[in-house]
């Protein structure tokens, strides 16, 4: 009995054996001498684990069983058969599953491979478990896929770092990426599948912690890379995650540092000029201006000479939060040295409405501060400069600023001077 059960023509030669539920050979093809040596007769009614090379049965036994337990199913076993002159030889066996069929047999194609098949597929197989092992070792996530979005390998890392299992697709693997920056993956994993240059993506996930009820945004980096084959054409693509969470919060933190006076909280000289300069260049469809504001403190040697420096810094550390408590929530403190700050107020129409956030600036520093060895009054002088020209430098309204202070100094402590640029 032959049953034509396979797609992939055998290589020769090969023969065809029939099995029913309990592995007892019950039918052979006579090509069984050429493959092995024997004759039908001699092996029908014989399970066919007498024949293979014991180091192989356990996985043949497994085979088996796996192969069974799915009606309709065909598996590829690979071992050693012990052939007609007692010697053993590797051959192929194709095994299809007909026990739902009225016949209940399991149909066997067997043919010869050689001794170099199998070293090179034993080679491969370790060449693979190398990789997957390398792979899991890494401290970086890795992923591949192929030209479909399907999802072929992931190490443990990855799944680690997502907090999520293994799924079949992109999308369904990295559904914790944060909604916001969902437009930047799926371009960039395109992009690889084109064979183009891609910069590294830097995405945001919410990944699961401690329950899934709760998540902690984690901020990762992508790289992806193309996989060709031997033409040159894309078969997919491989990604390494890392989770660049620290590095990017220390980033954020050293920004701030460079950008911040370390006594004051306010913006420092430098972040002050960037923040005007950008300010001054924004465009704008209105008339409406820049002004700033220049405060100056009145008697603070004074508080440093009687008093000392630490009575000083506190001086500093309060005029500061009086001015952010007195100015309007988009406008921005900085602090240009010693006792000298400067309030930048965009979007602002005119001169004359700025007077009322510097006279607010001016009316909250005029104030008793107490020390431990007395008291002094705080003041301020307060000048004010306003421009919509585009083209004033940072430094010319600052300098008009200044120059509209001390003219507020010199008629009076805390009134308020208004130039306009």
């Amino acid at each position: 009995m032959i049953h034509d059960a396979f797609a992939i023509e055998p290589p020769e030669p090969y023969c065809q054996f029939v099995r029913n539920e309990l592995a007892l050979i019950t039918s052979v093809d006579e090509s069984m001498v050429e493959v092995l040596g024997w004759r039908p007769d001699e092996l029908i009614g014989l399970p066919s684990t007498d024949f293979i090379h014991p180091d192989d049965q356990a996985s043949a036994v497994l085979a088996w069983f796996e192969m069974i337990s799915t009606p309709g199913s065909t598996m590829t076993w690979r071992g050693r058969y012990r052939a007609a002159d007692g010697g053993w030889r590797w051959v192929q066996s194709v095994n299809s599953n007909h026990l739902d069929d009225p016949e209940r047999v399991v149909v066997s194609v067997m043919s010869r491979i050689t001794v170099l098949e199998m070293n090179t597929e034993e080679e491969l197989r370790a060449r693979k478990q190398l990789l997957s092992r390398l792979a899991d070792a890494l401290p970086v996530g890795v992923f591949q896929l192929d030209i479909y979005h399907q999802v072929t390998f992931t190490n443990d890392r990855l799944l680690e770092i997502l907090g999520v299992p293994a799924a079949p697709n992109i999308a369904a693997q990295f559904a914790v990426v944060v909604e916001e920056d969902r437009c930047l993956l799926n371009p960039g994993l395109q992009t690889a599948l084109d064979d183009s240059p891609v910069d590294d993506l830097e995405l945001r996930f919410q990944v699961p912690v401690l329950h899934p009820d709760f998540a902690a945004t984690r901020v990762c980096q992508i790289s992806l890379r193309p996989l060709t084959d031997g033409a040159g054409i894309v078969t997919g693509a491989i990604g390494c995650l890392s989770d660049v969470t620290d590095s990017v919060e220390l980033r954020r933190e050293l920004q701030i540092r460079a950008a911040v006076d370390g006594l004051t909280g306010c913006l420092n000289r430098t972040a002050t000029f960037e923040l005007l300069d950008m300010a001054l260049c924004q465009p704008t469809t209105s008339d409406n201006g820049v002004a700033v504001i220049f405060v100056d403190l009145d008697r603070f040697k004074a508080i440093n000479d009687r008093f000392g420096h630490a009575a000083g810094d506190r001086a500093l550390i309060v005029t500061a939060d009086k001015i952010r408590e007195a100015v309007r929530g988009g406008d921005s403190v900085g602090r240009l040295g010693g006792d000298e700050f400067l309030v930048i107020c965009p979007d602002m129409p005119t001169p004359d409405a700025a007077v009322p956030v510097a006279q607010r600036v001016s009316k909250s520093l005029r104030h008793l501060l107490m020390f431990a060895d007395g008291e002094a009054q705080m003041d301020a002088s307060v000048g004010v400069a306003w421009t919509n020209q585009r083209s004033v430098s940072p430094d010319a309204l600052i300098a008009c600023a200044d120059s509209a202070m001390y003219e507020s100094k010199l008629g009076g402590t805390g009134a308020v001077t208004v130039a306009a640029e």
